[in-house]
């Protein structure tokens, strides 16, 4: 495994947060080739985004995340700005996951808003087994948000979309729109509480984790991968695919990879950068369990 070309997307970096109450109502619909679908329940999650700040993939420093879902969600699920797929916290998580998120059977819209702009950076159709959304750069967005309120931690809006969007589904509807008001508590993620970059982010913790684990996926160590593995991704160190991929570790390339490191809640988030042979910047994961770091990965 060569820690950076995972993938040329910026993966979303985990938080805890979310009480119980992170439901809110929402009435309206979004309409799939002409059938009205009522939109019932809405979440927001405000993200301060110092993970990506000065990096070349960039997002906006501050941002809500708004989910328009015509079911209810676990607070798990509408934690943090992964929401509504918070539960996960790795690419294979995303990509291949294990089992069925409650959002997973969904339908509903997904939107991030830029703060300070107040624009919408990124909009998605949510339907059952769609996946996770991606951004694209530069890309416009013809949703819009209208009458947005903030009343201490309550936000509330309309949102619309108000001509038909293609789906790019392969299955199921072929287009969508949507009208639908909001009123939701902001759920914040936990504030952070360690940081290091540079040498420090190399000696810190979670990255000497990280290190053991690439050296024993390398010499094809199953004992010590699972010792440091979380209990959420011993599964895959089941598949011999997985194994195989361990062994192309390579622990040297954290020298270069590593940008930073920040710990929030129970969480720690590794941001890793690869620039050859072409940019892209991801993250790692790990979590706190029994009062030490457990990686979450692949």
């Amino acid at each position: 495994m060569r820690l950076g070309p995972l993938a040329a997307v910026v993966f979303s970096l985990p938080a805890t947060g979310a009480g119980a109450q992170s439901a809110g109502t929402a009435t309206g619909n979004l309409t799939l080739d002409g059938k009205p679908i009522p939109i019932r329940f809405a979440y927001v999650v405000e993200v301060d985004n110092a993970e990506e700040a000065g990096l070349l993939l960039e997002g906006p420093r501050n941002y809500r995340v708004i989910v328009l879902s015509d079911r209810a969600l676990p607070a798990a699920s509408v934690a943090n700005r992964n929401a509504p797929f918070s539960e996960r916290h790795s690419p294979a998580e995303f990509f291949g996951p294990l089992t069925k998120s409650p959002a997973d059977s969904i339908r509903g819209i997904f939107l991030r808003v830029d703060l300070k702009t107040n624009q919408i950076f990124d909009a998605h159709l949510i339907y059952p087994d769609m996946g996770i959304g991606f951004t694209v750069g530069g890309q416009e967005y013809r949703d819009r948000l209208a009458g947005v309120k903030v009343a201490g931690n309550i936000v509330s809006g309309t949102a619309a979309l108000a001509k038909p969007e293609p789906t790019h589904l392969e299955k199921g509807p072929k287009k969508y729109l949507y009208q639908i008001s909001f009123r939701a508590p902001i759920v914040k993620e936990p504030e952070i509480t360690e940081k290091w970059e540079g040498e420090a982010a190399l000696k810190s913790a979670p990255v000497l984790i990280i290190r053991e684990y690439l050296e024993a996926g390398k010499r094809g160590d199953l004992a010590t991968v699972q010792r440091l593995t979380a209990k959420t991704h011993q599964a895959y160190l089941k598949k011999p695919e997985v194994l195989e991929f361990l062994k192309d570790g390579d622990a040297s390339k954290l020298a270069e990879q590593v940008q930073r490191v920040f710990v929030r809640g129970q969480f720690a988030t590794v941001v890793v950068v690869n620039k050859e042979p072409s940019y892209s910047q991801t993250s790692m994961t790990l979590v706190k369990e029994g009062g030490d770091w457990k990686l979450c990965w692949p």
